[in-house]
C-alpha cells in the first residue's frame, strides 16, 4: 500500500512540474508557431513571380534593387556609386538604393548561390524575391521584446499575435515578391527603438553622472555604455538602412525634450537618461557618418544631414545637463528649466529662419512631408503618399488593425496616467508614446508609414494584457497550478477579443484570418504586361552607346562609374540614347529593357516626361526630345496614360509646365442620377503627343465614325444643390449623342444648339489631328486591355522626304497598312497640299521595304511593326461643268527602312496619274452638296486613316435635313478606338460640303 502510495506521489509530483515548465516555457513553441504562420502567409503564392522562367517582383523600386543588390553581389561589399542607367541624360547616385538592406541581401545570395543550381543572378532575384517575407517575419522578434518589456510574456506573445494577423501595410509591404525596403524599414526601426528602450531603462536604474566619467568608474557604467553603444548600432543600421529613416531623430528629440523637462520639475536630475542619449547618439552619428556619399544636406541620400542632426540632438542634451546642474546649484526655480530650453529652441529656430532661409525652408518642408498630415499635388501622384482622408482615419485604422490599435489607445492611456502620477515615471513608456503618436500622423500623412505604425501599435497592446493580467492577479502566480478558471477566461476573453475582428468570416474549415487570404492575393502585377515590350526593347534596339553608332564602345551595365554631378554621354558614349516613358516605369526600362529612361520612380525627369506626353505638337515634343544633351530615341506608351479611367491619367498634368489642367483635357456629362453617363473629351486630350501616338499611333484622325457619320454629344446645364453647375443630359436622356450623315450639318447643330461639341468620344477627336512626321510605331505587346495592345512602343525617326506632283490646289493623302506582331493592322495616313504647279511634300515615318537590312548590329532598330504594301497616294479634284464631277487621282510607292532611318539621301519621287472621272447619282439636282459626307483626308476633318480602295466610292444622296440618330440605339456611348481608325467607306467631297 505504501509503495502505490509513494508511486502516486512520485506521479504527482511530475506532473506538477510539468505543468510548471510549460509555464516557463509555453511562449517559445507558441512563438515559434507564430513565426511559422507569419513566413508562410507572406510566401503562399511564391510561384506567382515566377513567369516564364523568369522571376518578377512586384511594384517599381523592387526592381531597382534587384539592380543595386547585383551590383553588390559582384563587387562584395561595395554598392553603387554612381548610376548612368537611369535618368537620360544626367545619370544619377542611387541614394536610398544600394543600402545596408541590398548589402544585407547580397550577402545572404552569394551564400544560396554557393547551394542554387541555376547561375548567380538567378540566385540573387530568389533571394531578393523572398527577402522580404523573412524579414517581416522577423520583425516578430523585436515585437516580442518591447511587449514583454512592457506587458511580461503573454504581453509579448500578445504583441507577435498582433503582428502575425494584422491584414495592412505591414502584411503586404512584406509579402514575397514586394522586395522593396519597407520591411527592413519596419524592422530596423523597431530594433532601433528596442534599444533605446533597454538603454534607457538601465539609465534610470544604474544613475550615471558625470563625475564617474571623470574617476572613470568604468564598473558602475559598464551597464549604461553597453546598451547605449548597442541602441546606437541600432539606429545607425536603421538609417544604413534607409537614410530618411533621420526621421528617428524627431521621435527621440521629442521623446528626450518631454521626458528630461517633466523629470527636472519632479525634482529629479535628468542627467542619467541625457548620459544614455548621448552615447547612443555619438555612436549613431559616427557609424553614419562612414556612409555620407554627399557633401549637400539632403535626406534622401547618405549625406552630412544624418550625422549632424544625430549630434545636433546630442549637443542639445549635454547642455540641458550642464543647465539642471547650474540650476539645482543656484537652487533656482524648476520653472527657469523648461522656459530657457524651449525659449533657447525658439531662438535657434527663428535665428536659423533668418540666416539660413533656405536650410529652414528645407526642414520644415520634410517635417510637414511627413507629419504635416497633407502632402503635395506631385506626392499625391504616388500610390504609396497618398494621405488618409480625415473623415475615414477611424475605418482606417480598424481596418488595418482591427480592435487592436484601440486596445493599444487603452495601453497608451495606461501609461501616460503613470508618467503624470509616479514620481519617478518609466521613460522607455514616454518613448512608446512618442513613437505612436508620431508614426500614427506619419501614416495619416503618408499612407506608406502604415507599416511602421504595427510594432508599436502590437506593443501598447501587450501593455493592456499586462495590465489586465495584473488585475487578475496572474502576475503573482509562481505555479501553473495555481491559476484558476476565472484568471483564465479573462485573458483568453481579452485575446480573443484582439483576434476575432482579424477573421475574414466562418467558412467549413472554421475561421479564416484575413492576412491569410491578403497573402493569397499578391503577384508581380503590371510588370507583367510590360515583361514582352521590355524583353523585345532589350533584344531588338541598339545597345547603349551604338544607336547610329554601330563601331562604338557600347555601356558596361554592370559597371562602375565614379559619381559625378552631370554625366556627360555625349562624349563618353555618343551613341547613348534616352526612352521615354511615365516614371513609374522607368525601372522596369531600366533593369528589364537594359536601356535609360529620362524618368524614374524617384521622379527625377516627372517634369520632362509630362511635358513631351502632354506636348501639344510635334515641333513642341521634338525640341524636348533633342534639347540640350537629350537624345530620347524611343516612347513607351501604356493604356493608363492615354485612357481617363485610369488612375494614371492625371499625373503628367501635375507635374507638366505647361499649365494643363485635367478640366483642359476632359470633363463629364452626368445623368440625372448625378453620375458620369459620357466622358466628355476635350480637343488638347486629342492634341497631345500620348494621345496621339497610342490612340492613333501617328496617323491623322478625324471625327468621323467608320460610317462616316459625325457624332454630337449634346448637353444642357444644371446646378446642382451645392451650387456647383455641371454639363448633364438634356432631358431626353438618349439624345445625349446625336449622329450626323455630314459635317455640315453638325457644326450647324452645334452652333444652334449653344451646349453642344462634335467628337469628343473614345478616339473620336474634336477636329481633324494632323498625323505625325517622325514618330512610328515599332513594338506592341502582345498583352492587352479590351483588345488593344496594354504597352505601345513607338520611335523617333528623320522621316523619309517624299516630294511629288499631282492635281493643282489639291490635298493629297498618303495611307499604308501597317500590322503589329499579333496580326492586327491599323493604317497611316497624311495629307499634303500641292501648289498651283501640283507640287507637294510630306515627312512619311513608316517605311514599307527594307527592314532585314537593318538591326541592332547595324545601330539600328529591328522593327516588328511592318508595313502589308507600299504607299497608297490618293487626290481628288471636281471637274466638268458646274463641279459636278469628282475626278480621282492616284499613285504607289515604296519608302524604305534606310531613307526613313536617314541612312539614304534623296526624296522619294511620287506622281499621281488621274485614273477615273465620276459623277455621283444626283449630282446637279441641287441637293446633292448640301449634306453631302466629305471623304477621307480632305480639309472638313474626314478621317483620314481609311486604308481601304478610294477608287470608285459613291457620294451619298442627302436631302439637307439633319438625320440624328438617338443615342439609345448604341451600346455604349464610346466609340471603339479600332473602328473608329478604320472606317469601312470612304465618302467623295462634292461642291458646297463644309
Amino acid at each position: 500500500m505504501s509503495q502505490r502510495t509513494e508511486r502516486e506521489d512520485r506521479l504527482s509530483f511530475d506532473a506538477d512540474a510539468a505543468l510548471d515548465r510549460v509555464q516557463d516555457l509555453y511562449h517559445l513553441p507558441v512563438l515559434a508557431l507564430l513565426l511559422a504562420y507569419m513566413l508562410w502567409i507572406r510566401v503562399q503564392s511564391w510561384e506567382r513571380f515566377f513567369v516564364n522562367d523568369r522571376v518578377l517582383f512586384n511594384g517599381n523600386d523592387a526592381w531597382y534593387h534587384f539592380r543595386t543588390t547585383t551590383y553588390t553581389v559582384r563587387n562584395w561589399p561595395f554598392t553603387m556609386p554612381f548610376d548612368p542607367w537611369t535618368y537620360f541624360p544626367y545619370g544619377t547616385a542611387s541614394g536610398q538604393f544600394g543600402t545596408f538592406y541590398d548589402q544585407l541581401v547580397a550577402t545572404a545570395a552569394i551564400v544560396v548561390g554557393v547551394f542554387y543550381p541555376g547561375p548567380q543572378t538567378e540566385a540573387t532575384a530568389v533571394t531578393l524575391l523572398f527577402a522580404p517575407a523573412v524579414i517581416g517575419a522577423l520583425t516578430a522578434i523585436p515585437g516580442y521584446y518591447l511587449g514583454k518589456h512592457f506587458g511580461g510574456r503573454l504581453g509579448g506573445v500578445v504583441a507577435v499575435i498582433v503582428l502575425a494577423l494584422t491584414p495592412g501595410a505591414f502584411l503586404w509591404r512584406s509579402l514575397v515578391g514586394f522586395s522593396d525596403h519597407h520591411a527592413a524599414e519596419a524592422l530596423f526601426q523597431a530594433l532601433a527603438v528596442l534599444g533605446v528602450v533597454v538603454a534607457v531603462a538601465v539609465a534610470e536604474r544604474d544613475k550615471p553622472i558625470y563625475e564617474q566619467f571623470v574617476q572613470r568608474d568604468f564598473d558602475a557604467l559598464r551597464g549604461t555604455l553597453l546598451y547605449a553603444t548597442l541602441a546606437g548600432v541600432a539606429v545607425a543600421t536603421y538609417v544604413w538602412v534607409w537614410p530618411p529613416g533621420i526621421l528617428i531623430v524627431a521621435i527621440l528629440g521629442a521623446f528626450f525634450l518631454v521626458h528630461l523637462l517633466a523629470t527636472f520639475l519632479r525634482g529629479r536630475s535628468p542627467e542619467h537618461v541625457a548620459i544614455a542619449g548621448i552615447v547612443t547618439l555619438v555612436v549613431a552619428a559616427l557609424l553614419v557618418s562612414i556612409r555620407v556619399s554627399t557633401l549637400e544636406f539632403t535626406a534622401t541620400d547618405f549625406s552630412l544631414l544624418q550625422p549632424a542632426l544625430l549630434l545636433a540632438l546630442a549637443a542639445g542634451l549635454a547642455v540641458m545637463i550642464v543647465l539642471a546642474r547650474r540650476l539645482e546649484a543656484r537652487d533656482a526655480s524648476p520653472l527657469l528649466y523648461p522656459g530657457i530650453i524651449l525659449g533657447a529652441i525658439a531662438v535657434v529656430v527663428g535665428l536659423m529662419a533668418v540666416a539660413t532661409p533656405e536650410l529652414f525652408d528645407y526642414f520644415v518642408g520634410q517635417f510637414l512631408r511627413v507629419f504635416g498630415l497633407d502632402v503635395s499635388a506631385e506626392a499625391r501622384t504616388v500610390g504609396e503618399a497618398q494621405p488618409v482622408p480625415r473623415d475615414q482615419w477611424a475605418e482606417f485604422l480598424f481596418r488595418s488593425y482591427g480592435l487592436a490599435y484601440f486596445a493599444a489607445a487603452t495601453g497608451a492611456a495606461v501609461v501616460v496616467g503613470r508618467y503624470l502620477l509616479d514620481d519617478d515615471p518609466r521613460g522607455e513608456g514616454l518613448l512608446v508614446i512618442v513613437w505612436i503618436v508620431l508614426m500614427t500622423l506619419a501614416t495619416f500623412t503618408q499612407v506608406r508609414f502604415d507599416y511602421y505604425l504595427a510594432v508599436p501599435v502590437a506593443t501598447l497592446t501587450a501593455v493592456l494584457v499586462g495590465e489586465v493580467v495584473r488585475f487578475v492577479g496572474l502576475d503573482d502566480v509562481s505555479r501553473a497550478k495555481n491559476v484558476d478558471a476565472a484568471q483564465a477566461m479573462v485573458v483568453a476573453s481579452v485575446v480573443l477579443i484582439l483576434v476575432v475582428p482579424f477573421t475574414a468570416g466562418p467558412v467549413l474549415a472554421g475561421p479564416v484570418f484575413q492576412a491569410t487570404q491578403t497573402g493569397t492575393y499578391t503577384g508581380p502585377g503590371e510588370v507583367a504586361q510590360w515583361e514582352g515590350s521590355l524583353q523585345w526593347l532589350a533584344n531588338n534596339t541598339p545597345e547603349e552607346g551604338r544607336y547610329d553608332n554601330p563601331d562604338g564602345e557600347a555601356m558596361k551595365y554592370y559597371g562602375t562609374y565614379d559619381r559625378v554631378e552631370n554625366f556627360d554621354y555625349e562624349e563618353r558614349y555618343p551613341g547613348s540614347y534616352g526612352v521615354l516613358s511615365w516614371w513609374d516605369y522607368g525601372h522596369y526600362i531600366t533593369v528589364e529593357g537594359e536601356r535609360i529612361p529620362n524618368a524614374n520612380p524617384f521622379q527625377q525627369g516627372a517634369t520632362y516626361a509630362a511635358d513631351f506626353l502632354l506636348a501639344p505638337n510635334e515641333t513642341y515634343a521634338n525640341e524636348l526630345a533633342t534639347k540640350g544633351e537629350q537624345n530620347t530615341r524611343y516612347v513607351m506608351i501604356d493604356w493608363k496614360l492615354a485612357d481617363t479611367s485610369s488612375n494614371k491619367y492625371f499625373a503628367p498634368a501635375v507635374f507638366d509646365t505647361q499649365g494643363v489642367g485635367l478640366s483642359d483635357l476632359y470633363t463629364y456629362v452626368y445623368g440625372p442620377n448625378g453620375r458620369p453617363v459620357v466622358t466628355l473629351h476635350q480637343e488638347r486630350h486629342y492634341e497631345s503627343m500620348r494621345v496621339r501616338l497610342f490612340t492613333f499611333h501617328g496617323s491623322a484622325a478625324s471625327p468621323r465614325l467608320p460610317d462616316g457619320r459625325v457624332p454630337v454629344v449634346d448637353w444642357e446645364p444644371r446646378t446642382l444643390s451645392n451650387g456647383r453647375t455641371v454639363m448633364s443630359t438634356p432631358d431626353n436622356a438618349s439624345n445625349v449623342v446625336r449622329f450626323f450623315d455630314s459635317m455640315a450639318e453638325a457644326k450647324q447643330f452645334v452652333r444652334e444648339d449653344g451646349t453642344a461639341q462634335i467628337g469628343g468620344l473614345d478616339g473620336v477627336p474634336t477636329k481633324r489631328i494632323p498625323a505625325l512626321e517622325h514618330y512610328r510605331l515599332v513594338h506592341a505587346s502582345e498583352s492587352a486591355h479590351r483588345g488593344t495592345p496594354w504597352v505601345k512602343t513607338f520611335e523617333r525617326v528623320p522621316g523619309a522626304n517624299v516630294t511629288g506632283d499631282g492635281p493643282p490646289n489639291a490635298t493629297v493623302t498618303a495611307r499604308v497598312q501597317m500590322q503589329m506582331p499579333n496580326g492586327e493592322t491599323f493604317t497611316y495616313a497624311q495629307q499634303a497640299q500641292t501648289d498651283a504647279q501640283g507640287n507637294f511634300e510630306m515627312t512619311l515615318p513608316y517605311s514599307t521595304t527594307g527592314y532585314d537590312q537593318w538591326g541592332p548590329e547595324q545601330g539600328r532598330t529591328n522593327v516588328s511593326v511592318r508595313a502589308t504594301g507600299p504607299y497608297e497616294f490618293v487626290a481628288f479634284t471636281q471637274e466638268g461643268k458646274g463641279n459636278t464631277s469628282v475626278a480621282t487621282w492616284n499613285a504607289t510607292a515604296d519608302v524604305s527602312e534606310a531613307k526613313v532611318i536617314g541612312e539614304r539621301d534623296g526624296p522619294v519621287r511620287v506622281t499621281l496619274e488621274k485614273s477615273s472621272v465620276e459623277t455621283p447619282e444626283g449630282a446637279g439636282t441641287g441637293n446633292a452638296t448640301t449634306g453631302a459626307n466629305a471623304t477621307a483626308g480632305t480639309t472638313d476633318g474626314a478621317n483620314a486613316t481609311s486604308g481601304t480602295n478610294v477608287t470608285g466610292a459613291n457620294a451619298t444622296n442627302a436631302t439637307g435635313e439633319a438625320n440624328a440618330t438617338p443615342a439609345a440605339s448604341l451600346p455604349a456611348p464610346t466609340v471603339s478606338v479600332t473602328s473608329a481608325l478604320a472606317p469601312a467607306e470612304t465618302h467623295i467631297p462634292l461642291a458646297g460640303a463644309a
